[in-house]
């Protein structure tokens, strides 16, 4: 009986990690403004293979301290068929305060969404920034998770960076490729509820 039991566990435990592998957007349509007034849809994808959105805060020294990395991210995948979008996620910030925080910290110059609603955060399942998620083809989270493996643990980070995962997942998708892990836990400043 103990066997059985267990081997429904597993079976249920393997369905669940199958079944968040395969979280989809529910709404592909959703339209938010960025700071700039204009429409995107950052789920809908036209020539694109991935859109890519980066969940920061201006206050979260994990976030801050991943402005250049993010930067780096950008710039490398320019020219290819990627789109990305930073999305603050505090409620309260300004968009005065997050141009002049993307000034400070030399953030890309990409569409800049204020989430303030956390539409993007409950679409994607984000829960801390910086939290990245990989959107691909029909609205199909490809991955979630950290950007690379540079903190262990909250305080904690590493001298070297071994595993980085937002690039692998994009080599993947540019390569036709299944994306080789496609959740990994972030670790940075938690994202408050909403009221």
């Amino acid at each position: 009986m103990k066997k059985v039991l267990l081997t429904v566990f597993l079976v249920m435990a393997t369905l669940g990690v199958q079944a968040q592998d395969k979280q989809t957007v529910s709404d592909v349509s959703l339209t938010i403004k960025d700071l700039a007034g204009r429409s995107q849809l950052p789920f809908k994808l036209e020539t694109e293979t991935a859109a890519v959105l980066f969940f920061i805060q201006q206050d979260c020294p994990i976030s801050n301290r991943y402005a250049p990395e993010i930067a780096r991210i950008v710039q490398d995948y320019k020219s290819k068929p990627v789109r990305f979008f930073l999305v603050y996620v505090d409620a309260t910030v300004s968009a005065k305060e997050m141009e002049q925080h993307g000034r400070e910290f030399s953030l890309p110059k990409i569409p800049v969404i204020h989430d303030a609603k956390h539409q993007l955060v409950a679409a994607v399942g984000a829960s801390v920034t910086p939290e990245v998620a990989v959107v691909g083809q029909k609205g199909a989270i490809v991955y979630r998770g950290r950007i690379d493996n540079l903190y262990q643990a909250l305080g904690k980070a590493r001298r070297v960076v071994t595993e980085r995962d937002l690039r692998n997942a994009l080599e993947a998708l540019l390569q036709n490729r299944a994306v080789p892990v496609a959740r990994t836990a972030a670790i940075g400043c938690y994202i408050s509820e909403q009221n």
